[in-house]
Parts: C-alpha cells; sequence; structure tokens
C-alpha cells in the first residue's frame, strides 16, 4: 500500500503519536548537540583553571628561590624581561619602559665585578632569542613543560654593533641589603629603541593588520601601550606576549575567529610574535565587525574598541547604559558625537585602568602613522 493510503487508514492518534515521536528524537539530537558544546566550553574553562594553577605555583615557587639570594626578587612582568643566572647570583634585565638594561650582582660576584664580567654579560643580553629565553624560564617550564615553536628572534633587538658605545654609559650602584652587597650596572640603550623595536616587527604587523583589516597605527600603538614591545610581557592574570593575550578570554575568542575553532592557547604558542600579533589583530576585527557592530560611527567604534581591548565590550556597554547589553549602549553611543563618546569612557569606564588605557593607545597612534 502506498504511503498516501496508508496515512488515510491510520487513526489520528496514531498518526499524533508519530509525529510526536520524531519531534521528540529530532529535539533529543539537538539537544545531544547542546551538551557536546557546553562540555566543549567546560573542558576549554577546566584546562585554563588548571593552565593558571599551575603558572602561579610557578611563579610563587621560583619567587621563593630568589628569596634566598635577592632581598628584592624580580620578575619578568609587561615591560621588563628578567634573567637570572643558573647560581642565581646574576640578574639580567631589559627595561623595555625606561629603555635601559639593569646587570645586577650579589655577594662574591659584586665583589669579584671586572669591566669583562660586565660586557659578558651584556652580550648575553643582546645575543638572547625569543626561544632560548622561553627555554631558560623555569616558570614557564615548571608551568607547561612545552616547547616553543623555533623564533629566533632576539628579545632585546639591541644593535650588536653597537655594545661599545653603550658600555661606555653605563653607570654601577652599590647597595647593602639584607642579603648582603649589591653591585647594579645600568646600560642606557638609544633614544630610538623605541622605533626600532616597533620596525622589528612591522613586516609582520603589517601582514596581520591587512588580513583583519585593522589600522597598522592601532596595532603598533596597542603593542607599546601593552608591552613596549616586549615580546616575552607576561601579567599575573596571565597574558602572554607582546599584545598581552589571555588564553581564557580574549585567546579563545581570538583563536576561534582566527582558525575557526575555540582553542585554549598557552604561554608557548603567545609568546611567538607571529603568532600573539595574529591574534591580537584576529581579535580587534572580532571586536569592531562584530561585537561593536551596532555603533555606527568608526571613530566612535574605534574608541569603544580600544577601550573593549583591555576591558571586554560588557564593561564598555555598562559605561554608558549600566548593562553589559551593547545594543542598549549603542542607541545611546550613536547619538553622541565620537568626541563625547571618548570623553565619556575617559570618565565612566569602571577600572581606572581602562580609563588610562584609551588615553596612552590614542595618544600614541600618531606617531605610528607614516
Amino acid at each position: 500500500m502506498k504511503r498516501r493510503q496508508l496515512l488515510q487508514y491510520l487513526p489520528l492518534s496514531a498518526l499524533f503519536l508519530s509525529v510526536t515521536s520524531l519531534s521528540s528524537r529530532a529535539e533529543t539530537e539537538f539537544e545531544r548537540y547542546q551538551r557536546q558544546q557546553q562540555q566543549g566550553v567546560q573542558q576549554l574553562r577546566q584546562q585554563w583553571q588548571r593552565y593558571r594553577k599551575n603558572y602561579l605555583a610557578a611563579y610563587r615557587n621560583y619567587r621563593r628561590q630568589l628569596s634566598r639570594v635577592w632581598s628584592k626578587p624580580q620578575l619578568s612582568d609587561k615591560t621588563h624581561w628578567v634573567e637570572y643566572s643558573n647560581d642565581l647570583k646574576t640578574r639580567r634585565v631589559v627595561d623595555f619602559g625606561n629603555n635601559q638594561v639593569q646587570l645586577s650582582f650579589v655577594a662574591s660576584d659584586a665583589a669579584a665585578l671586572t669591566d669583562a664580567r660586565i660586557r659578558a654579560e651584556f652580550e648575553k643580553v643582546v645575543a638572547a632569542t625569543i626561544d632560548q629565553a622561553y627555554h631558560g624560564d623555569p616558570v614557564l617550564n615548571q608551568a607547561t613543560g612545552q616547547q616553543l615553536p623555533g623564533s629566533h628572534q632576539a628579545v632585546s633587538q639591541i644593535d650588536p654593533n653597537g655594545i661599545n658605545q653603550l658600555l661606555q654609559q653605563a653607570k654601577q650602584q652599590r647597595q647593602t641589603t639584607a642579603k648582603g652587597e649589591v653591585v647594579t650596572v645600568t646600560i642606557p640603550l638609544n633614544s630610538d629603541a623605541l622605533p626600532q623595536r616597533a620596525r622589528g616587527y612591522l613586516p609582520v604587523v603589517k601582514q596581520a593588520a591587512h588580513k583583519w583589516q585593522v589600522p597598522v597605527a592601532l596595532v603598533l600603538a596597542i603593542m607599546q601601550t601593552e608591552s613596549s614591545f616586549n615580546p616575552m610581557a607576561r601579567s599575573h592574570i596571565p597574558a602572554f606576549g607582546l599584545m598581552q593575550i589571555v588564553p581564557g578570554s580574549a585567546g579563545r575568542d581570538a583563536s576561534k575567529h582566527a582558525y575557526g575553532k575555540e582553542r585554549l592557547l598557552s604561554g608557548k604558542e603567545l609568546f611567538n610574535p607571529a603568532t600573539n600579533i595574529e591574534l591580537g589583530c584576529a581579535y580587534l576585527n572580532l571586536l569592531n565587525s562584530r561585537y561593536l557592530k551596532a555603533i555606527k560611527d568608526p571613530q566612535s567604534r574605534l574608541y569603544c574598541t580600544i577601550a573593549a581591548y583591555n576591558t571586554g565590550a560588557g564593561n564598555v556597554a555598562r559605561a554608558f547604559s549600566g548593562t553589559t547589553s551593547v545594543n542598549n549602549a549603542a542607541k545611546k553611543i550613536n547619538r553622541m558625537s565620537s568626541k563625547q563618546v571618548y570623553a565619556h569612557l575617559r570618565q565612566h569606564l569602571k577600572y581606572q585602568e581602562a580609563r588610562n588605557y584609551i588615553y596612552k593607545v590614542t595618544q600614541a597612534m600618531p606617531a605610528y602613522q607614516a
């Protein structure tokens, strides 16, 4: 019997049960899909929590080791790359923010300090590459146990041919601490070191900025504000690299936007300049073209994008509407001039860091317009 004829002879109740059964099966499959998606997100969250816990534990452990030798241990942060000798008695610091290198020596190292020793330690700073810095970092190795993909770019980007000239400007300072005498040699870098570092990353920035349709000047200004072009930059959150990507938040969004799949990126990937810049640009594009697309004026949207890069789109919306709804905030923003939007962000963003951030980035951008 044909299907149409069979349906004609079936009781209405049977038809209803048949349709209901099909609907229930379809709903179950959809629910299964939703559950799998939620499980995937939950797994990423759990991975991030474990990663963060291991990183912070490794950080505290290494700091305790350093405190046995140094009265004021110093570890790498957003604008400082810090490295110690194997016996922990010599410290090498590139201060990207203040544009200088500091070499510090304790105990017997301080007593036997010579020009040759200072030069040798400075040459180690100049020659250090990103992959060497990563592999030699006890915090990163304890936290992840992973290897960095080869990145042979110099950390400091100091011209090896200028070593003699820089050493001639070195100044020494002796200090007595609770752990003994410490001698610190401060070597100022060239006044144009910041633009030199920016130029070093310009080819990668141009490529990523063009791909993700974001201004080159914006990317460079964010890099300057986030890390002063320190490729080994990190914060307590932790965030990693030149554009300070947080693996558990912006990193996940950016990886999905860039690679089509949400991933938890580790420090080993985010210290690679090309990867870091790619994801930073992808996240800026995501903010501008999707999260904040309801804001009509391009300049107003740019200001909100800058703020959101630091504090999140929800906090930007909250500054205008009191809620995290961007659509609600956009209604108010679209009635304002771009100058009014900027002034409002400077006054009403919840966190002082975010209020300062938008000022720093917008002030830095004109220098990179060319």
